[in-house]
């Protein structure tokens, strides 16, 4: 380490000790009565967060390499240097004369208070690997038995919570993350499961099952309604060979039935073939002019009743990269 970076990793942590401070002032006298003398910035504490705080800077190019921005004005950042504290104090050794229970308490209040303060809520019993990232972070829940390796990321909306909503078990009801996951925006991720090494959880993705190290979780389907006086809509779909998509629903068979293909907006449609019809099925060839096949089906009517479907890409047959073809992928494929 040169002296320019000694002297930056100094500034660094006397910074993180003041904003270490600033979370502990408001429980400092009631802390002090449980446990007597307590340091909220230990250095063991300060390499910690200082691991969390680098690893935002590094992995977040929204940050643009400043430190002192993501310590300033990142509410997610803060929110993780709260558990960081919290569950540092849960883990002190209590006085023989005091109560556990107490600073069981005194440790929720900071999170809460982050909580109220971030958007993100994390449980203080919660266990986290070092260099841990939350972006934008709003709607986050991590619940009390859940347990992350190092290096994991995760974005906003993310539930690590249990599979039932009241009168859950007391033990081990929250997931186990490896080292390396990232989890995308909106997945939940419930119960005891195991989720590998180097996984990656897709945006929305709901998992209640154990995943394989390296494995890649993202939603397959998806469609949306907006509904008018006809009645048509979505209950399946389904890529039964190369280009070929099946669609079943209902109304299919309105004579005023428009399939576009969307490949990156409303302005990007372009006419899917209708190889087959029905009443509850259509039956669609996706081969596009351009040679791309498009990543959405659009049905529309008339009085502006549409369904807008995702084209599941993990169904029938795909190319390889030498142009041949190979076989589906799974929800969970292999990395």
């Amino acid at each position: 380490m040169t002296a320019v970076d000694d002297a930056e990793a100094r500034a660094r942590h006397a910074v993180l000790a003041a904003v270490l401070r600033d979370v502990a002032r408001p429980r400092m006298r009631q802390i002090s009565s449980v446990l007597g003398a307590w340091n909220p910035c230990s250095p063991e504490l300060i390499d910690l967060v200082d691991g969390d705080l680098l690893a935002f800077v590094q992995r977040d190019p929204a940050a643009h390499g400043s430190w002192r921005e993501v310590v300033g004005s990142y509410r997610c950042f803060r929110a993780v240097l709260s558990h960081r504290l919290a569950h540092s104090l849960l883990g002190t050794p209590l006085r023989s004369d005091a109560d556990g229970s107490h600073l069981r308490m005194l440790a929720r209040s900071i999170a809460e208070r982050a909580t109220v303060e971030t958007g993100v809520e994390i449980h203080p019993a919660a266990a986290i690997g070092r260099r841990f990232v939350v972006d934008h972070g709003m709607g986050t829940v991590i619940g009390e038995t859940a347990s992350l390796g190092d290096d994991c990321y995760v974005l906003h909306g993310v539930v690590l919570g249990s599979t039932g909503i009241a009168d859950n078990p007391r033990g081990r009801r929250h997931p186990t993350i490896g080292s390396r996951v990232e989890i995308g925006a909106f997945a939940r991720v419930l119960g005891p499961v195991e989720i590998g090494d180097d996984a990656v959880i897709g945006c929305h993705a709901l998992v209640q099952c154990d995943i394989p190290a390296g494995a890649r979780v993202r939603v397959l389907t998806h469609h949306q309604e907006i509904r008018g006086a006809a009645a048509i809509g979505v209950t399946a779909v389904e890529v039964i060979g190369e280009g070929l998509l099946l669609v079943r629903g209902r109304g299919l068979a309105h004579p005023g039935l428009r399939v576009e293909g969307l490949s990156g907006g409303r302005r990007n449609a372009t006419p899917v073939a209708v190889l087959d019809r029905g009443s509850r099925h259509l039956l669609l060839g996706l081969d596009a002019p351009t040679g791309k096949p498009p990543a959405h089906v659009r049905l529309t009517v008339p009085d502006g009743t549409s369904t807008s479907v995702l084209i599941p890409r993990a169904a029938g047959v795909r190319r390889t990269r030498d142009g041949g073809s190979g076989p589906a992928a799974s929800q969970a494929e292999a990395g």
